[in-house]
């Protein structure tokens, strides 16, 4: 990856005093007025996140659709022109290299979205089953738009897309200024929301409009905190090479009937079972969990926490639990977070942790 990738957006963010962090290659805002505050607004309101740092792999021509049918684990044939379908891309061995969303463009026209630090990886993937991906990472700047009031606020900023009247997983083209912008129903936070594929020349202005009517700028450290009141995955957390989709609740992102690879080894786990299982954690006692610490139940090691954090709405802390399926207490079991020395009352909960108006 070259040493100069950079969101076209930096120097807005600098401007707006946002602490900076490396993602990935790549120097994101990690807040500006704080964590907890910018995940309130987009539980209370709007926020709009810069999250052009994730992939861009553009995969067109003839057999485009066939080879991704054999690297993805959706059902990429189903999909019309128009519509998105979040995704895994695994190992043979059945391990996840990366979640991803892929939106079909066209007949024979692709984009596949994946985490940052995996573009190599999934590029590779794709390559292995006949592709050539392009990696478009200079083309697009993208803007999350999320939060209850977030569909009205982007059609009063940007008419024409009817954004409010858009099916989830959906996705449709807007002219803007000079360029074309795709607009997207889809986020990473539980709430209402659109993310937004904007030709780079023209992402200062589309972001600054954002702000002008109303939406507070978020940073990554927030878009965290929201994914993980929702329960959702996160590669290098509950994603791993080392943990199957199984065992991480993820069986629904598995399209049984087509030949992705890692299929015949997930069969195999799901004919036995999956030996492990991903609980929810919401804390009782002071402290938050953090990946790393550990899960005791009656005093024994019963998992390890694959993600953990302060939950702004429920004002306690919360986390994700990998553990053996059979040491696993039930829901509503009261547990304890082991935390470098000290111990977190808690309880076992099933995620999501909070409701999103999604």
């Amino acid at each position: 990856m070259p040493d100069d990738r950079r969101t076209p957006l930096l120097e807005e963010h600098v401007r707006l005093g946002a602490r900076l962090t490396d993602f990935g290659g790549w120097q994101m805002p990690l807040q500006y007025s704080g964590v907890i505050s910018e995940h309130n607004a987009v539980r209370g309101a709007v926020g709009v996140f810069d999250v052009s740092h994730l992939g861009k792999l553009s995969v067109e021509g003839p057999g485009s659709t066939e080879v991704l049918q054999r690297t993805l684990t959706c059902d990429v044939e189903q999909l019309a022109v128009g519509q998105a379908s979040y995704a895994l891309v695994l190992t043979e061995t059945g391990g996840c290299i990366d979640d991803v969303f892929v939106y079909r463009l066209g007949a024979e026209g692709w984009l596949v979205v994946p985490n940052a630090s995996n573009v190599a990886a999934v590029a590779g993937a794709i390559r292995d089953q006949g592709g050539d991906p392009a990696d478009e990472w200079d083309r697009w700047a993208i803007l999350a738009v999320q939060g209850p009031g977030s569909l009205e606020l982007f059609d009063r900023t940007f008419p024409g897309a009817e954004a409010g009247s858009m099916p989830l997983h959906s996705f449709t083209r807007l002219r803007i200024s000079d360029g074309e912008m795709i607009v997207a129903r889809t986020g990473y936070t539980g709430e209402r929301g659109v993310e937004l594929y904007v030709p780079a020349a023209l992402a200062v202005d589309a972001f600054s409009a954002l702000l002008d009517a109303g939406a507070a700028p978020a940073g990554l450290g927030a878009r965290d905190t929201l994914r993980l009141e929702m329960g959702y995955a996160l590669y290098g957390h509950e994603i791993t090479t080392e943990i199957y989709p199984l065992e991480a609740g993820l069986g629904w992102v598995l399209a049984w009937d087509t030949p992705f690879r890692g299929r015949e080894a997930l069969v195999k786990v799901a004919d036995e079972g999956p030996a492990r299982k991903l609980v929810g954690v919401r804390c009782t006692g002071k402290g938050v969990p953090r990946q790393g610490h550990t899960l005791l139940y009656e005093g024994r090691v019963v998992g390890e926490l694959t993600s953990g954090n302060f939950s702004p709405t429920l004002q306690t802390g919360i986390g994700l639990a990998l553990g053996a399926r059979s040491a696993l207490p039930e829901e509503g079991a009261e547990i304890a977070v082991g935390a470098r020395g000290r111990t977190i009352e808690g309880v076992i909960v099933k995620p999501p942790f909070i409701r999103g108006e999604r």
